[in-house]
């Protein structure tokens, strides 16, 4: 079905009114982020409490005690589990334990620094269901012979520092599991920009095929890590106690009744996060994958889309860090993209050219589209000098994503 979605909310959002997730867009302000959970999830979130953490006694209780797994025994319940990578590269658990195993591995890093505004799974996680996390993280250092568990968080959620914290202090086994506190930035996130701000360099991401890329390798001590996002540990967490099942955990935000966090079967549809979230009136376009992600029109095609990769993908959008946001109805697109690249440009490491450089200039450009005043052509040049060109992911990811959104514009500011 190629037509506008059928799927309409009881309200409408108009000039004014909140719109985009922390950027702000001319005639909206900038919409809250999704840092709520919304309803209690399936798997992960099962039995949750918005609002409410669960202690270890009522983990205990849900999950039962942490197991006992050796390299081999962990590698293999990730593999059957089919256990990913939640932070967007869905890169096989399994692999990246087997790539560790029966090597010097110092650390495990648990990636809870969300730099991205229009994300939050993890810090609900987090706040939720600390537990399930660390006990994920508990059983990779075990398997790997990793003395030290490091929980990174950014600087701007006090709030969830102080929920690991009450976490950790109810566990008699947790002496080996510390909290580093890092700055609110969106590249500050990126995997090895975490590795050098904890070897104690900066919090900026590594040159692309150079130490510390992945598996990462904590200069000081010459030794290896594993770093995944909270999600993963917390899947890990239960794929070593052979739970079954799957779930999408995703982030809604702009165009709905209170921007937050779901957690919905894997056989569900966007419709059904629609619904969860309460879009409202009518929006004709939702980006998949949050800012790094796909810019959809929001048709009954798109919204039948299944809630996986594979689901996304085969509509033209990315999971990404599983956050769709649906613009609001009225805001042009071309503002909203405008914003978006405004965001990208702020966020970047300013370590090369096309990062200090080449988004700004980008950011500007789209600006002048939206009013009027930028020719395409010359934009589309400028892109191609950004794309490819970074010593890090962040300029040629950036690129892609307002593509995709160019790409509508084109069909319909």
């Amino acid at each position: 079905m190629k037509g506008r979605t059928v799927l309409r909310s009881r309200s409408t959002v108009g000039a004014g009114e909140p719109g985009l997730p922390g950027l702000s867009v001319p005639g909206w302000v900038a919409g809250p982020r999704p840092r709520r959970l919304l309803a209690p999830g399936t798997l992960l979130l099962a039995g949750a409490e918005p609002g409410r953490r669960e202690n270890f006694a009522g983990h205990q209780r849900r999950w039962g005690a942490l197991p006992v797994l050796d390299a081999r025994e962990l590698i293999s319940a990730a593999a059957r589990h089919e256990v990913l990578g939640a932070g967007g590269a869905a890169f096989p658990t399994d692999r990246k334990l087997a790539a560790l195993a029966g090597q010097r591995v110092s650390h495990v890093i648990v990636n809870g620094a969300e730099g991205e505004t229009a994300s939050g799974k993890d810090g609900v996680l987090l706040a939720h269901a600390p537990h399930l996390v660390i006990d994920g993280a508990m059983l990779a250092a075990a398997a790997l012979g990793a003395r030290r568990v490091v929980v990174r968080l950014s600087e701007e959620r006090p709030d969830l520092a102080e929920h690991v914290a009450a976490a950790l202090a109810e566990r008699p086994d947790a002496a080996g599991v510390h909290l580093s506190i890092g700055p609110a930035a969106f590249v500050a996130g990126e995997a090895s920009a975490v590795i050098r701000a904890i070897a104690g360099g900066p919090p900026l991401p590594a040159e692309l095929g150079r130490p510390p890329a992945w598996p990462g390798r904590v200069a000081w001590r010459r030794a290896l890590v594993m770093l995944s996002n909270v999600e993963t540990f917390a899947r890990l967490a239960l794929a070593a106690r052979e739970v079954a099942g799957s779930s999408a955990l995703v982030s809604v935000s702009g165009a709905v009744a209170g921007a937050g966090v779901l957690e919905l079967p894997d056989d569900r549809r966007l419709a059904d996060a629609a619904l969860a979230g309460a879009v409202v009136g009518s929006p004709d376009t939702v980006i998949t994958g949050g800012w790094h992600g796909r810019w959809l029109p929001w048709t009954d095609e798109t919204a039948y889309a299944l809630l996986t990769r594979s689901g996304l993908a085969a509509v033209g959008g990315r999971w990404g860090a599983g956050a769709l946001i649906w613009l609001p109805e009225g805001m042009p697109r071309v503002a909203a993209l405008a914003a978006v690249a405004g965001e990208l440009a702020a966020g970047t490491a300013g370590q090369c050219g096309p990062c200090w450089r080449g988004l700004p200039h980008v950011a500007a450009e789209l600006g002048g589209l939206a009013a009027g005043s930028t020719d395409r052509t010359a934009l589309a040049d400028i892109m191609a000098d950004v794309d490819g060109r970074g010593i890090c992911a962040h300029p040629s990811a950036a690129v892609a994503a307002l593509r995709s959104g160019l790409a509508l514009i084109g069909e319909r500011p």
